[in-house]
């Protein structure tokens, strides 16, 4: 595969409730930008792809199974694959979700 680079802000987005989502995708693994407005929500959902958040800017509310951490810039979160979870945006933020593997179903959605 030949490399590849993108400005993340400008890559296609996906406008889901709560957020825009821009993911970059390689042959094993994917990384998102995921914009959120202030009091926006991400619904529960779970997928089989292991999750890694990181909080660029602003803060969220994030449930990982049970447990609610409130997160800020420079915090970082594991999602265990087939584990629900869900987050609201406290301000408006900038997250990246790393993916592995590839979630196929959202670029699916950018075509």
């Amino acid at each position: 595969m030949k490399a590849r680079y993108a400005q993340t802000a400008s890559l296609p987005g996906l406008e889901v409730p709560g957020a825009v989502l821009r993911p970059f995708a390689g042959e094993h693994l994917m990384l998102m930008r995921a914009e959120g407005k202030a009091g926006s929500p991400l619904a529960a959902h779970a997928h089989p792809h292991e999750q890694i958040t990181l909080v660029v800017s602003g803060r969220l509310r994030l449930r990982i199974g049970e447990e609610w951490l409130e997160l800020g810039p420079g915090d970082i979160a594991h999602v265990p694959s087939n584990v629900e979870h869900e987050a609201v945006f406290i301000e408006d933020s900038v997250v990246f979700d790393a993916f592995h593997p590839v979630r196929q179903d959202l670029l699916d959605k950018l075509r």
